[in-house]
């Protein structure tokens, strides 16, 4: 595919003091944020707003994806601490809403980070009884061992991504599997949690893959739903094959409406955790 004459969004950078006390509270907590590790377009504004999404399981990544920047090697991490860290820099923060991610720790056998995983859920709400808890989670490999170690931990939103269509998906992703998440999505569901994916444009998918895309992920039972223009972070990464129009992200935001996802964001600076507090609040609120 060409790439396309539009422009590249603009990205917004204001700092005022609710960003430095965001910063200040995660440096001192000894925390990492997808925010900064992925270069999310929005870190400013979700700073502002005094959210963020909190990385565990260390900074190192053990895939290599084609789209993000976080750093790939072999994990050095072991810090039991981390869950009691994140529980309490979620109460300094004092969130109503929060997300947390975490790097791919394939290393980690028959596990795969997830009794970490589990225990910072547990502890974070522990702490925190008001704040909902929303999670961004590995495939962890499938196991699904692990996959219900986190299950059972009882996440407000569980939330796992398909990242692009699934014809391009070993270009994007070459260490994934496409219908592993699919399955990963179908079993949260399953278990009866509320759930949440989405996915790139931009990296050479057509407007009726994206669209059939959404179909099979309403399907399944996925309540939230996320579509954002892809952004090379690096000349390393992949190129940029387009830059889809204002209009076409209002088409799709549209579509997804009207085939019945809960809740559907999409737009050029969209990412999985953008406004996240907001899409809780909306989704809660439909269940009350």
């Amino acid at each position: 595919m060409i790439q396309s004459r539009l422009h590249k969004p603009k990205i917004n950078i204001i700092t005022d003091k609710n960003y430095k006390i965001v910063r200040k509270i995660v440096h001192e907590s000894y925390l990492n944020t997808v925010c900064a590790e992925a270069r999310c377009p929005n870190i400013y504004e979700c700073w502002n707003r005094k959210t963020a999404t909190l990385m565990i399981l260390g900074d190192t990544c053990t895939r290599a994806c084609g789209f993000c920047s976080v750093k790939t090697g072999k994990p050095t991490w072991n810090d039991p601490m981390e869950p009691y860290r994140v529980a309490h820099a979620v109460k300094k923060m004092n969130l109503r809403h929060v997300v947390i991610t975490s790097v791919d720790r394939d290393d980690l056998k028959n596990d795969y980070g997830s009794k970490i995983w589990a225990q910072t859920i547990a502890e974070t709400r522990k702490l925190n009884p008001k704040c909902t808890i929303e999670v961004l989670t590995p495939d962890f490999k499938g196991h699904k061992e692990s996959l219900r170690r986190v299950f059972a931990a009882n996440p407000d939103i569980f939330s796992h991504n398909i990242e692009c269509v699934e014809r391009i998906s070993k270009q994007v992703r070459a260490q994934a599997d496409w219908n592993r998440s699919l399955s990963v999505l179908k079993e949260s569901i399953q278990y009866g949690l509320r759930t949440k994916t989405g996915l790139m444009v931009g990296l050479g998918e057509t407007k009726q893959e994206v669209k059939d895309t959404m179909k099979q992920i309403v399907d399944l039972g996925v309540q939230i739903f996320t579509i954002g223009q892809y952004l090379q972070p690096t000349k390393k990464h992949l190129t940029v094959q387009e830059y889809v129009s204002k209009e076409q992200f209002a088409d799709y935001k549209e579509f997804g409406k009207n085939i019945g996802f809960q809740i559907i964001e999409s737009g050029p600076l969209v990412r999985s955790s953008y406004r996240a507090d907001e899409q809780a609040r909306a989704i809660f609120n439909k269940h009350e």
